[in-house]
């Protein structure tokens, strides 16, 4: 029998010292590091030769641990729950820690040691909620170009000319379009777009390589045969088809669900002597997203759909599809529109399946169709960013993903005024809601949320000391806030001056907002559940 390793229980009674004492530790390095004024943080990641510099909120809860193991379980806590915001919206690390540190660290009086506990959870959970449905009503949707490049400019970072080049490719693609990020060390970064659309299967069999070197079939202005029936040459239809094509000397390349084997052998006889440059795709049809291929192919290359027994009797050549260019691979396929008159139609199929994601519910759905979308634009942006080592090309490529990631949920769900604006005018008037609708415990909830929203602007706003008065300027810099009631303004710290969000690009998205409130009182309420910690 193997000896298992001993754990030890910490009681109840201990608990909450750990906790405080854990949140408190890693509350002072993000309170250094928070804002324009916050410094950085150096770190001896024991996995490296060289020392890492931080100043990213969730990098820094990821890395830090003490030799305390109870204080790390509650570190690894606050870690997973933050990095699933900064992968969703990009956004706000540490803003939700200063918010969520305030919730736990006063919860513990009045939860834990309250009898009515269940009262207070209530007023901190319909706080939150009519906060988010004021914040919502007054997020404000991006609609012009330069209200996007403004926000491009607050996410991504200006090395070697990034937030040029991120401009310039959604200038080429819309501000919705397909966007990848490559590494490209030894060089300078750039912009490359590919425009097609891209099926991800490819030639059925490699005897229809026409370049044997880079293992591709390359065709120049081909006819394209899409059906979803079962490709057969017992009935002639096949073998009619083909016949006018030879003479034309075009490339044929056949997408079907199926094909019989004695059709596939005709196929690859006709490529190899030379007789037809011809290939075939294999695109079963198991899911309906299968289907949809079918569908939008036809529709980018501009043939008919033979859906039926009775359409495949009476094809003609008419009713095949053409492109300017394919080029297939063992694993994919991409196709070059050959008619511009196309747009139009497909543009309306795009607007469609847009309005068919504002509509539903279903996440899964809304990936397919948003993959849809994009993939009938036609167009991707693939932007290389270069570096002089691997590890510079690394960390900017991170940043800029991230960027990207916060730039795009801006999208989604509109803008706020950021650096704290947002909370501050969002706490007056949610403190007039809650008084008149909660009394007691509920109130001393609502009361905790309204605190803990301050509580980032307090901590911008200490970093700015001014000796010449005895007044704290945060507190005068608030109610200057207060007073402020145009959306289209927010604060900057640095100078203590109200500007234009749109000026200053100090703004912040609705949907990093809203993760972030959801996940801080989501994470309070777990970590007051805890009655004993075995490690």
């Amino acid at each position: 029998m193997k000896p298992t390793q001993k754990q030890y229980i910490i009681p109840s009674e201990h608990v909450q010292s750990y906790v405080e004492d854990g949140i408190k530790k890693l509350g002072v390095m993000i309170e250094e590091t928070y804002g324009p004024s916050g410094k950085n943080i150096l770190l001896d990641s024991k996995k490296a030769n060289n020392p890492d510099i931080l100043k990213s909120g969730s990098k820094i809860i990821r890395n830090l641990r003490t030799a305390n193991p109870a204080q790390n379980l509650i570190l690894l806590m606050l870690e997973d729950s933050f990095q699933k915001i900064n992968s969703t919206s990009g956004d706000g690390t540490k803003t939700f820690f200063l918010i969520t540190s305030y919730l736990i660290l006063n919860g513990f009086k009045y939860i834990l040691q309250n009898s009515h506990a269940l009262e207070t959870k209530i007023g901190i959970t319909k706080t939150i909620n009519y906060a988010l449905a004021i914040l919502q009503d007054k997020s404000i949707p991006i609609t012009t170009k330069e209200f996007w490049n403004k926000v491009i400019e607050r996410y991504i970072p200006n090395d070697d000319n990034l937030q040029f080049i991120f401009k310039e490719a959604f200038e080429k693609i819309g501000k919705s379009g397909d966007l990848k990020i490559k590494t490209e060390t030894g060089k300078n970064s750039d912009l490359i777009i590919e425009r097609g659309m891209q099926v991800n299967r490819g030639f059925f069999s490699p005897y229809f390589i026409t370049d044997v070197e880079k293992m591709v079939v390359n065709f120049e202005n081909p006819y394209i045969l899409i059906t979803s029936q079962k490709i057969t040459i017992e009935d002639g239809v096949l073998l009619n088809l083909l016949e006018p094509i030879i003479y034309e000397k075009r490339p044929l390349l056949i997408i079907s669900p199926e094909i019989e084997e004695q059709a596939l052998s005709s196929l690859i006889l006709n490529k190899v002597n030379g007789i037809l440059d011809v290939a075939y795709i294999k695109v079963p049809q198991v899911f309906n997203a299968d289907k949809t291929i079918f569908e939008d192919l036809a529709l980018y290359t501009n043939a008919k759909l033979i859906n039926s027994f009775r359409d495949w009797k009476a094809i003609q050549r008419s009713d095949l599809g053409q492109a300017e260019k394919v080029l297939l691979t063992k694993t994919k396929s991409i196709f070059w529109s050959k008619f511009t008159n196309q747009e139009k139609a497909i543009q309306k199929k795009c607007q469609e399946l847009k309005q068919q994601i504002l509509i539903s519910d279903s996440d899964y759905e809304n990936e397919k169709r948003e993959n849809r979308r994009k993939n009938l634009s036609g167009a991707t942006a693939i932007i290389n960013i270069g570096g002089v080592t691997d590890l510079e090309t690394y960390e900017r490529r991170s940043r800029a993903e991230l960027g990207l990631i916060g730039a795009k949920a801006c999208l989604y769900e509109g803008v706020l005024p950021g650096g704290g604006f947002s909370f501050v005018h969002l706490s007056e008037e949610v403190e007039n809601w809650s008084r008149s609708n909660f009394y007691g415990d509920a109130l001393t909830g609502s009361n905790l949320v309204i605190k803990s929203l301050i509580k980032p602007i307090q901590v911008l706003l200490t970093q700015e000391v001014d000796r010449s008065t005895i007044i704290p300027k945060y507190l005068t810099s608030i109610d200057e806030i207060k007073k402020i009631k145009d959306i289209y303004t927010s604060y900057n710290i640095k100078d203590h001056k109200i500007v234009s969000i749109l000026d200053s690009g100090i703004l912040d998205s609705f949907k990093s907002i809203r993760l972030g409130l959801q996940t801080s009182v989501s994470l309070t309420y777990s970590i007051l559940s805890i009655a004993s910690m075995i490690i």
